[in-house]
């Protein structure tokens, strides 16, 4: 999980996801991260 979260982090690929229960939630975060990015 911190590789998947440096990745979105860094707007990077996510590569294997296959580890995760719920795959969709690195989605989820990866767009709560760039809305984040849009309000600074």
């Amino acid at each position: 999980m911190r590789r998947l979260l440096k990745d979105v982090a860094e707007g990077r690929d996510l590569g294997d996801t296959t580890t995760l229960a719920d795959p969709g939630v690195v989605e989820e975060i990866r767009r709560l991260s760039a809305a984040s990015a849009t309000e600074d």
